[in-house]
């Protein structure tokens, strides 16, 4: 049954303060998800011709085009817009919506380690996940300290794709990192701290999410400096995007 009512409990966003991601189910429609893939196979389609033959290769592009009219209008929905000011302010910004094709799976990291960064990130994988088959793991409590950098300390992250130096040293395997697996069926969203620490084993080719950024209003000094540094990188939104409000 189709999620009717699109505000958080106060038991959801003290889960996802105190351990730094929230599952939501049944978020989206079949229909709904089946529109999402649509759009995704066209774009999908588009950036393959641009980039040539796609071998093992990772793909990554913004929604906000001409060729993915609905999920760019996901950000005026409440079940995308809501939840995100509920946890992070009221006058949080929409960053951007993103998909991804992954070939494999991806390697413990958080997206961000600049804790003066408030940002979040909405998920859902456009196909059924599995432990064993690309689902989504997060480490519950790692966006903040001292566990986000005890993980970095003890070598956690994959240094340029060069093998997890904990890992090696340790002989475990990443999937024996303690944490929250996600698995999830289209519809199914996951929204994490981008300080927490994910990771995704068992992937396949084509592993698709579709992906909303939302960042907090910086209030500190060292809030704004950080966002200022960050804005500094260049990312923009798409010109279709702001010239088609509705």
């Amino acid at each position: 049954m189709i999620q009717e009512n699109y505000s958080l409990s106060e038991a959801q966003i003290q889960h996802f303060e105190v351990f730094g991601f929230l599952v939501r189910r049944n978020v989206f429609s079949a229909e709904e998800v089946a529109r999402m893939n649509e759009e995704f196979d066209r774009r999908f389609t588009a950036v393959l011709k641009e980039t040539g033959p796609e071998g093992k290769r990772f793909f990554h592009w913004t929604n906000l085009t001409e060729e993915t009219p609905f999920i760019a209008g996901l950000v005026n929905d409440p079940r995308i817009y809501l939840h995100s000011e509920q946890l992070i302010g009221e006058d949080s910004v929409f960053h951007n919506s993103g998909s991804n094709s992954f070939p494999t799976g991806t390697p413990w990291h958080p997206d961000r380690t600049d804790l003066n960064v408030c940002s979040i990130r909405s998920a859902m994988y456009l196909q059924p996940t599995t432990a064993d088959c690309g689902a989504l793991r997060v480490i519950p409590g790692s966006h903040k300290n001292p566990l986000h950098e005890d993980l970095l300390r003890i070598g956690l992250l994959n240094p340029k794709d060069q093998g997890s130096p904990y890992l090696e040293k340790s002989g475990l395997s990443g999937e024996d990192i303690p944490c929250y697996i996600f698995e999830s069926e289209p519809g199914d969203m996951i929204t994490w701290n981008e300080q927490t620490w994910h990771a995704a084993f068992g992937g396949y080719k084509d592993r698709r999410t579709c992906n909303f950024d939302f960042f907090g209003n910086p209030k500190t000094p060292d809030e704004i400096a950080s966002m200022r540094s960050l804005a500094k990188q260049g990312k923009h939104y798409q010109p279709w995007w702001l010239e088609n409000p509705d």
